[in-house]
């Protein structure tokens, strides 16, 4: 499901690729943000002042700010950055597949370029590039009939970017009718699971005479399982916007659902215009 064979130092656009690339990045955000994470709880403020030292002047040292002013600042900026970026990605890859299903739809299995074809192919993805994130949204849909799952999180990592632009201070401009600024992001959960029933696990071995068998290590908790679940937060006006190390590393999990479930609407698109064995 691509277009036609790229010219010379051309790459090719298809879903594979899309795939790989935009989880690829998904996965190096997920890694950097763990990292960043793991050195705000591990900094170490003798070896900050160190290091603020090092060049032997600063531009203001007036404004030089002590390691626990550094650490509040240095986690609203990884905030911030998370999110953009993870908004980034997520406005390149709808991008990305709506250029692919107007080469699926304009192009079809015609193996030649015509130059006519690629004019309209791309004044559609200059005009959809110019979109707000709304309407990109409406254009997948009414162009392809794409409808991407969880587009409330997407709009909820617009919601938070633009708060945090500001300071992170919610305001009655950021509130819905309800009175609140409620986020939406999926994160992984341990949910209880009911126990096999006695002897689906096989038989248990009894012990030899006089001596007692003790339970095994977790023997007799509740088994769990892990699952992806639906979490939100609620920012009244006046709160600052924070989230947990967890939630924030919620956010990325929420894009990759919404690449992946963007990725098979696509898939299910190209299907149906050119066949299962395109």
């Amino acid at each position: 499901m691509s277009q036609p064979p790229p010219g010379k130092g051309e790459s090719v656009l298809s879903l594979q690729n899309i795939s790989r690339t935009f989880f690829t990045a998904l996965q190096r955000q997920h890694d950097m943000l763990a990292f960043s994470i793991a050195g705000l709880h591990t900094a170490d403020p003798k070896a900050y002042e160190h290091f603020s030292t090092m060049s032997r002047v600063m531009p203001v040292p007036q404004a030089h700010l002590p390691p626990e002013q550094m650490l509040a600042y240095a986690r609203g900026l990884m905030m911030r950055t998370t999110i953009n970026d993870l908004l980034t990605l997520s406005a390149e890859c709808m991008s990305q597949c709506f250029l692919l299903c107007l080469f699926i739809r304009e192009q079809g299995k015609n193996p030649r370029r015509d130059p006519l074809v690629e004019k309209i192919i791309g004044e559609k993805h200059q005009a959809f590039l110019k979109m707000s994130l709304q309407d990109r949204f409406t254009a997948l849909e009414q162009e392809f009939g794409i409808v991407c799952e969880l587009e409330d999180g997407i709009f909820s990592l617009a919601a938070a970017l633009r708060v945090l632009a500001r300071g992170g201070l919610v305001t009655n401009d950021d509130i819905t009718p309800d009175g609140d600024l409620t986020l939406e992001f999926k994160s992984m959960k341990d949910v209880e699971v009911a126990a096999a029933p006695a002897g689906e696990d096989g038989p248990t071995a009894e012990p030899p005479p006089g001596l007692t068998r003790n339970p095994l290590p977790g023997e007799g908790r509740p088994k769990t399982v892990p699952r992806l679940s639906d979490t939100t937060r609620t920012f009244k006006p006046g709160e600052m916007l924070g989230l947990t190390d967890a939630e924030l590393l919620g956010l990325n999990i929420t894009v990759s659902k919404f690449v992946d479930g963007l990725l098979r609407s696509v898939d299910h698109f190209g299907r149906a215009q050119l066949g299962e064995g395109a």
